[in-house]
């Protein structure tokens, strides 16, 4: 029971950290599993391993948020921000998103990667028939099928990206044109 206790708690400080962790933890977090596995505690090593884990997903969720676009003009943008999950919190994943705004509108932007949970959206997202039976429409962002949705004066935009990152825009129906602006104007080299 107090090995189960320590799990859940370092899964949850990891969940909840926020801060870039240096290559000094991550390699500690690796050297402690090695040392566990070696030792037969298996618990702890796989602990150790998802803090380490947890960890890299932490630092690559601060360079995510670079790859989202500067606001164009006449728009305005929240900072970007990023989350982790660990591996036991619906097996691991980051997510990030931005925000931006002018006077009369706003568009979301939404970012999602690194999560066993976005296989079965990829292949939603690649089936023509689904996307036509949900009322979607097919474009093109940067080379890569999107599905574009409108529900009353809202459109969302969706697509998943080569490297595996679903990237989803919402916002007025008004906005469209800014909204693939910004779609297309997406660092992906930094996803």
């Amino acid at each position: 029971m107090k090995m189960l206790q320590k799990s859940i708690f370092i899964s949850l400080l990891c969940a909840s950290l926020s801060v870039s962790a240096s290559d000094a933890e991550i390699n500690e977090a690796i050297a402690a599993a090695t040392k566990h596995y070696k030792a037969g505690e298996l618990s702890q090593a796989i602990a150790q391993l998802d803090y380490a884990s947890t960890l890299i997903r932490q630092e690559k969720g601060e360079q995510v948020k670079s790859a989202f676009p500067d606001a164009p003009s006449g728009w305005e943008a929240d900072e970007a921000s990023s989350e982790v999950a660990g591996a036991a919190m619906f097996g691991g994943g980051i997510t990030a998103s931005r925000v931006y705004y002018n006077d009369e509108q706003r568009i979301e932007m939404q970012l999602m990667m690194d999560s066993p949970m976005l296989q079965a959206f990829s292949m939603m997202l690649s089936n023509p028939s689904m996307i036509a039976m949900s009322g979607g429409k097919l474009t093109k962002i940067q080379g890569i099928q999107a599905v574009q949705k409108v529900d009353g004066d809202q459109l969302e935009i969706q697509f998943v990206t080569p490297g595996g990152a679903m990237i989803t825009l919402s916002g007025d129906n008004a906005a469209q044109s800014t909204m693939l602006k910004l779609a297309n104007a997406i660092d992906l080299k930094k996803l």
